[in-house]
């Protein structure tokens, strides 16, 4: 069995960002012999890379109120606008690594709140980053991956379109054609972030070539469950894992090649751990070197 790995699969620019500022941060805390560090919810959406922070030191906190003194971490995903000054009015060191592409997101939402348009936001009204752009807003607002919501708003609005960073990009095209159909004035920033566009449209190139699919990504993880979703409409044998343990090898029967592609949160020796163990215990055991190639 050949394994094809996506050439971009995995922990993209702004997750990476966001760990390298809290290695840092941890790192000058201990040197300064100062107080622990918190983050504010999951600095990433990936158990694994939550675990070996907590074992460094890092605890997740789910308020400000949770921690009384010390450093706080602002997550990649962002976080509502009134906790930065709460978290100044509390005396809180404030680490910001939120993903410049979401910080977009936030900034255009504003913006186009300012002008006077009723903002439209294709994406998971539940997720911690459409949580933090709606923060933003300044205005009336939805947030919907549904193109028949437009249809709440009275015709006769100036509507602006953006995009929670992980969606689909058909998802954000498909509201906009109902917006366009329906307002007379509709204005559009693509805000989906360059890495996740690359990633599902490989995820959609791999799964066309392969027999079978692995998505390897944290249960929780927005645009791993987006890449799972893309592969299962080419290929319905795709599963999604956070670790190999869960693979169930009775998924590779009569599997000549096998795809895998990772979430952003994913860390690339997480892959390539997957990838060995798959290779250790299939019939060409040991032979990964061989059968492991990157598929763009």
């Amino acid at each position: 069995m050949k394994i094809l790995v996506n050439k971009n699969a995995g922990v993209c620019w702004g997750v990476e960002r966001a760990m390298e500022m809290a290695d840092e941060t941890i790192a000058q805390k201990q040197h300064e012999g100062q107080n622990p560090v918190a983050s504010l919810g999951p600095l990433v959406h990936n158990p694994e890379v939550i675990n070996d922070f907590n074992q460094r030191g890092v605890q997740v906190i789910q308020t400000l109120e949770d921690v009384e003194s010390g450093t706080v971490i602002f997550r990649s995903h962002g976080v509502d606008l009134d906790l930065y000054k709460k978290a100044e009015a509390r005396g809180l060191d404030v680490v910001d690594a939120t993903c410049p592409f979401v910080k977009r997101s936030q900034n255009y939402g504003r913006r186009f709140s300012r002008m006077g348009y009723t903002v439209i936001v294709v994406g998971d009204e539940n997720h911690p980053e459409m949580k933090s752009v709606r923060s933003f807003i300044e205005g009336k607002y939805i947030i919907t991956m549904d193109p028949k919501d437009v249809e709440k708003i009275p015709a006769d609005h100036k509507v602006g379109v953006i995009a929670q960073t992980t969606i689909p990009s058909s998802v954000f095209k498909s509201v906009i054609d109902a917006c366009e159909q329906r307002f007379s004035e509709v204005r559009t920033h693509d805000t989906i972030c360059d890495a996740t566009k690359i990633r599902q449209r490989e995820a959609a190139v791999l799964a066309r070539q392969v027999d079978c699919m692995i998505i390897i990504g944290g249960k929780n993880s927005s645009n791993t469950k987006k890449l799972l979703h893309i592969c299962l409409e080419i290929q319905p044998r795709s599963y999604q894992i956070e670790h190999e343990r869960e693979i169930d090898f009775s998924w590779f029967k009569n599997v000549n090649q096998l795809g895998v592609t990772a979430g952003a949160s994913t860390p690339i020796p997480v892959i390539e751990r997957v990838c060995r163990f798959i290779a250790d215990r299939t019939s060409h055991r040991g032979a990964l070197n061989q059968s492991l190639s990157k598929a763009g």
